[in-house]
């Protein structure tokens, strides 16, 4: 070979070598994966009874449920997705949509100065609004922070294929037949395009109803000529002029939980559903069984250990409550959450100072005012006027801050861990009310009932339905909404109107039953029938979710769709427990049906809270049945 072809070769490969090496490929940026982009129509292809009209009742096979699942699905009546405007129009999120039929759009989000693709906006057409699903590594927002039908997605891609990791899910379905999926779901999706194909394979992991991740998939197909169209869903009341009811079936009384069993010629154990029927190893024993030949009314027993969630909180070490890791969380225009402090605090933050609802466990105090400290410094300074500056130095004039001044705390009620922060900030020096007799402010219950403690005694009382501050502070109207026999007698609400957020106190608490006080005044209709007003002065953004936001006494930010939910599932113990009254049962009688065992799961996790809610409403109950009879023979 001549020198002069040796030349020509080294110089190629040398070239080659160039081209190929990653540091000539970062000039024009790395390697993309697949663009998942556009408009996709949903295969009717598998999995008929997740297709219009859905579910029977009692069908859940290939579902890995426990007994507290079966049991909410097993009382579960389809009129309550029409009764309830708050169910007409809900999204179907991660834990179902893929099943749901809708067409769906895939659009990006783009950084403009680096042109990566920050996030994939997600439309379907029955949903509120384009789903997140974040790429640039955000964490996830805090345990305290609001849940929503889509909750919040992060995604990356594994090679080709794209992993999402969703939380802060609302109470939800798995299946339109009533089975449960819980605000503690966990989704992970794996999305893969194989032209013009879209595969997309979800997970949900739910430790209150699921035994063991239920994994399911959809298949798509590109549209190009497909254009969602608009879904402005418009709840209507459908009970009008009648007192909103809850529909559903009592324990053992649902006929329709063989339809399926008797329609698919299935056996019952089959079509019951759970993790065991669906591994080949259950093939023989299944085919040994006999199908049910005609429908007949099924009484469940429930035995597994999801029954058994209250017994394994009692008994739990009692643990004294540590206040280490307090959050700020910003809930609406100029109102602000404090958690971790005992129960939730408010604090509306401004120019006029801080008011405050409620002020926590006594041993938090410092770390509130901390926070509240915080929040005080975060305020942006005054816009400057359009004319000369009167300051020598303008920064430092407008920049200079002071602690922000406490003008007022208003009381929820009297719980412990909702005042007992009262007396040390009333010492702080941040403490500086306006005038005097409005300082700590609540109802005239709440009052009587705290005079003999040591400080921190409301000075300001009402006795009225609704009592309104007598000036805005910080811009805007607080008023304070009495809640009668709720928890206690003197339990308030508190609206701040313009930022549009109501602090509910223990009147509604996300993630934990009602702590009803018979003693104090409390009883389960009165608690009802607070979150039922909650529901009608609060209004949502869109498909039941979002608007007038709603602070609980305990547990994360939430709206009306929240508040419903709990609601509803309050209706249906006192229901169930109304029945056990009739049949002549007594209270531990009551106590060992386990009347709340598929609601344990989600709010029966603390010590004693299922006992507390079981009996409060079976001596409300008592006590009412007892007035009726009292008033029918005078």
């Amino acid at each position: 070979m001549s020198p002069v072809h040796r030349l020509r070769i080294a110089v190629g490969l040398i070239f080659l070598a160039a081209a190929t090496s990653p540091s000539v490929f970062a000039q024009f940026g790395a390697p993309s994966p697949p663009d998942l982009t556009g408009t996709w129509r949903w295969i009717s292809q598998e999995d008929e009874r997740d297709r219009a009209p859905g579910a029977y009742p009692g069908d859940y096979r290939g579902l890995p449920l426990n007994d507290a699942a079966r049991m909410r699905a097993d009382t579960y009546d389809e009129e309550w997705n029409s009764t309830s405007p708050l169910n007409q129009c809900r999204s179907r999120g991660p834990t179902y949509q893929p099943k749901a039929l809708d067409d769906m759009q895939i659009d990006k989000e783009v950084d403009p100065i680096t042109r990566r693709v920050v996030a994939y906006r997600v439309s379907y057409w029955k949903t509120p609004g384009e789903r997140m699903i974040w790429l640039d590594g955000r964490e996830a927002p805090s345990p305290y922070a609001k849940h929503s039908w889509d909750g919040f997605s992060s995604g990356k891609f594994q090679g080709d294929t794209l992993e999402i990791t969703t939380t802060h899910l609302k109470d939800s379905f798995i299946r339109r037949n009533g089975v449960p999926s819980s605000f503690r779901a966990t989704v992970i999706e794996h999305v893969s395009l194989e032209e013009p194909y879209l595969e997309w394979t979800f997970t949900v992991i739910d430790p209150d109803y699921l035994t063991e991740p239920l994994v399911r998939s959809a298949t798509y197909v590109r549209d190009t000529v497909r254009q969602l169209p608009a879904y402005p869903c418009q709840p209507e009341e459908y009970q009008p002029g009648a007192k909103y009811r809850m529909p559903h079936y009592l324990l053992g009384e649902n006929p329709y939980l063989t339809e399926s069993a008797v329609k698919y010629k299935t056996p019952l154990e089959a079509a019951r559903g759970g993790a065991e029927t669906m591994y080949p190893e259950w093939h023989a024993k299944g085919k040994t069984l006999v199908p049910p030949a005609a429908q007949f009314a099924l009484k469940p027993t429930y035995k597994d250990a999801s029954t058994r969630v209250a017994e394994l909180a009692d008994a739990q070490p009692k643990r004294p409550p540590v206040y280490d890791n307090l959050e700020t969380l910003h809930v609406a225009g100029n109102v602000y959450m404090i958690a971790g402090g005992g129960g939730n605090i408010a604090v509306s933050m401004g120019g006029d100072g801080a008011v405050m609802v409620d002020s926590g466990a006594a041993p938090a105090s410092a770390k509130v005012l901390a926070a509240v400290r915080q929040l005080g410094r975060t305020l942006k300074p005054p816009e400057q006027p359009e004319s000369a500056s009167r300051f020598s130095d303008t920064w430092t004039a407008t920049h200079a801050s002071a602690a922000p001044a406490i003008r007022m705390i208003i009381n929820t009620s009297d719980n412990t861990d909702h005042i007992g922060g009262n007396a040390s900030l009333q010492k702080s020096p941040m403490f500086r009310p306006i005038g005097s007799g409005n300082s700590i402010v609540a109802h005239e219950k709440v009052q009587s009932r705290m005079l003999d403690t040591a400080g921190g005694v409301p000075d300001g009382t009402y006795i009225s339905e609704k009592y309104t501050l007598y000036r805005f502070f910080n811009n805007q109207a607080i008023q304070l909404f009495h809640m009668p026999n709720a928890i206690t007698d003197g339990d308030s609400a508190v609206f701040f109107r313009r930022s549009d957020v109501i602090v509910a106190g223990d009147v509604y608490n996300s993630d934990a039953y009602p702590p009803i006080d018979v003693d104090k005044g409390g009883s389960i209709d009165g608690e009802i029938d607070a979150l039922d007003k909650l529901v009608d002065m609060s209004v949502t953004e869109f498909m039941a979710q979002g608007g007038t936001m709603i602070i609980p006494g305990h547990g994360w930010i939430s709206d009306a769709s929240d508040v419903g939910y709990y609601r509803d599932m309050l209706m249906v113990i006192r229901d169930r427990v109304q029945d056990m009254i009739k049949k002549g049962m007594t209270l531990e009688q009551v106590k060992a049906a386990k009347p709340t065992m598929d609601y344990d799961p989600e709010y029966g996790r603390q010590p004693g809270a299922t006992a507390k809610i079981v009996e409060a409403v079976y001596r409300s109950l008592k006590t009412r049945s007892a007035s009726r009879i009292g008033r029918s023979t005078k």
